[in-house]
């Protein structure tokens, strides 16, 4: 496990040592970030999903083997922040970006990891994004996507959990967890405006029931797909729901 601070590695022990009782012994050591993330990740490929190409600096598409296609392409440099695309729950969420206009509309990316979607929402006609983090690695990571893909100017990045957002937005991509999309579910749907869209993923097929049944109170179900044992969902929010 790895963590940010030696105050939450010492209460994760705690944690564990309260749960598994004296029969368990608990030890923290500290070891240096010799770039793990980066070496593990080196060789990873551009991966396509639909028109959007998500590749690394070291594979980025040759121009003019996309002539006359309308991909767009998304850079991003494997690290910490999660979502290089190789993952099914970042695939799902880009696939749910396609399925609604975005031209012209603000969109919010809560947990927003590597940037990705927020990059992503823009390039294919957003008019800007927020991306949104509380995790530091992962915030690191997204500044550094944005310069990459050269949309600092399009794309906010702010550090914080869901609530410490006022903002609202005709989009909504969350790419959390099930139970935190189920659990959190006022929360992330007070943030879409009236007639917008949640585009969730990071969603188990087991708990595709319960986030249906936290979401479809807003508005219908208008998009799903799975993928392995996982599950992107995109709700229309009513009109009359505020």
């Amino acid at each position: 496990m790895y963590f940010t601070s030696i105050a939450d590695r010492d209460a994760a022990q705690m944690a564990v040592a309260a749960a598994c009782g004296p029969d368990v012994r608990t030890s923290a050591a500290s070891v240096a970030d010799d770039g793990w993330a980066a070496r593990s990740q080196a060789d990873l490929r551009a991966v396509r999903v639909g028109r959007v190409i998500v590749a690394p600096p070291w594979d980025i598409p040759d121009p003019a083997a996309l002539h006359n296609d309308d991909a767009v392409i998304v850079q991003i440099r494997p690290a910490l922040g999660f979502g290089s695309g190789h993952h099914p729950t970042t695939r799902l969420a880009l696939r749910g970006l396609q399925q609604i206009t975005l031209d012209g509309h603000d969109v919010l990316d809560l947990g927003t990891g590597s940037g990705v979607l927020a990059v992503a929402a823009v390039k294919l006609g957003a008019r800007a994004a927020i991306g949104i983090d509380r995790d530091t690695d992962a915030l690191g990571s997204a500044r550094e996507s944005l310069t990459l893909n050269e949309v600092s100017d399009r794309v906010e990045l702010r550090s914080g959990s869901l609530a410490d957002i006022t903002d609202t937005a005709r989009i909504i991509v969350a790419n959390l967890t099930g139970a935190t999309l189920a659990s959190q579910c006022h929360a992330i749907r007070a943030l879409c405006q009236p007639g917008g869209y949640l585009i969730l993923s990071g969603i188990l097929a087991s708990e595709a029931p319960a986030v249906s049944a936290a979401y479809e109170h807003a508005g219908p179900c208008v998009w799903r797909a799975a993928e392995d044992e996982w599950v992107g969902m995109v709700f229309r929010k009513k009109k009359d729901d505020a």
